[in-house]
């Protein structure tokens, strides 16, 4: 895992990735990768006290290669943030997303993509930055949700499990209710706020609104798509066997034994990216597979599409999951198969 800033090419990237990483020990490996070998290792507070200070950054390159023949650069540019319990700095943050974009617009790239909580920042603060900045940048919710939606289905083919969804007032939980009331699923909609709920419940046949406490006994599979932070959504109430598809970054719960859990709403790519940094990719994915919101951006490029293909809140319908879907595909990336993980994360 070598690398230096020599890894940011001078060439003009197609596309760029804003996100962060989900820990501070995700950060370590990284920061002790770019140092080189020979060094000795990094503390957690070193790490901590550098990510409090630093500004967003870009990390590395990557080259994007579709089977189709099509080759893009991308390049990543780290806002500097780990999400803990009670987190609630979305002004500061959005001061780094803003970095971030700066830093994309700068690099020359076509297309922003917003990994990770910089779209929850960016959506919660109202920001404009298309306006702000002069490119599209895409949440990649859109793919999230058909991801996910894709993957429930996958373990309940016929529709009989009663699935929960966890931050189903969100744009990536509203959109995956959508997309599995489409095809007659039982849904159970969980969050902080009940009116919004309840206001999405109405748009279907089969919902209902219910407390996380109150709902965990009686699901099948439950998906976890809430802005929270590390670990956050207990599953001590499930009943055993149950499975959970933890859709968020950072993860929304910490594997138990009794319960059937996998990181969710992740591709795989059959031209996978590549970069001279790859200790920044996630011990999360195996090699070949990345979070779907990173990966909307990079179908996106490929396609040579540069837009805000995911924007806003409540835009994801079954047609649009379908057409994001149709374009992963022509470019080798698809929905990856449920790993299921057991054991503290």
């Amino acid at each position: 895992m070598g690398g230096s800033p020599r890894i940011v090419s001078a060439e003009p990237p197609t596309l760029a990735v804003v996100g962060h990483l989900e820990s501070f020990e995700a950060y370590r490996s990284v920061l002790e990768a770019a140092r080189g070998a020979g060094l000795p290792p990094l503390g957690l507070d070193v790490v901590r006290s550098a990510l409090a200070h630093m500004d967003a950054a870009p990390l590395c390159d990557f080259v994007l290669r579709s089977p189709r023949g099509i080759e893009r650069r991308a390049r990543y540019i780290d806002i500097g943030l780990v999400i803990e319990p009670g987190w609630s700095s979305f002004r500061e943050t959005l001061a780094r997303v803003r970095g971030a974009c700066a830093e994309a617009r700068a690099c020359g790239a076509r297309l922003g993509a917003l990994g990770g909580f910089s779209s929850i920042v960016a959506e919660h603060e109202r920001a404009d930055l298309k306006s702000e900045y002069g490119i599209p940048f895409t949440t990649g919710n859109t793919l999230t949700a058909a991801t996910i939606a894709a993957q429930v289905v996958g373990l309940d083919p016929d529709g009989d499990a009663r699935v929960t969804v966890v931050g189903a007032a969100g744009d990536v939980g509203s959109g995956v209710c959508r997309l599995l009331s489409a095809r007659g699923t039982r849904l159970t909609l969980v969050g902080r706020s009940r009116c919004p709920l309840e206001n999405l419940a109405g748009e279907f046949r089969a919902a209902r609104v219910s407390s996380w406490q109150d709902a965990a006994g009686a699901t099948d599979i439950a998906v976890l798509v809430a802005s929270a932070g590390l670990g956050e959504v207990g599953l001590n109430a499930l009943a055993a066997g149950a499975v959970v598809l933890d859709g968020g970054h950072p993860p929304n719960a910490r594997p138990i034994p009794a319960v059937r859990y996998a990181p969710a709403g992740r591709v795989v790519f059959e031209a996978p990216p590549e970069t001279d940094l790859p200790a920044i990719l996630s011990e999360r994915y195996p090699p070949g597979q990345s979070h779907a919101c990173v990966a909307e951006g990079v179908v996106l490029a490929l396609e040579g599409r540069f837009e805000a293909f995911s924007r806003g809140r409540g835009h994801i319908r079954p047609e649009r999951a379908a057409e994001i879907l149709r374009l992963a595909e022509r470019h080798g990336v698809r929905p990856a198969p449920v790993c299921f993980r057991s054991g503290s994360a």
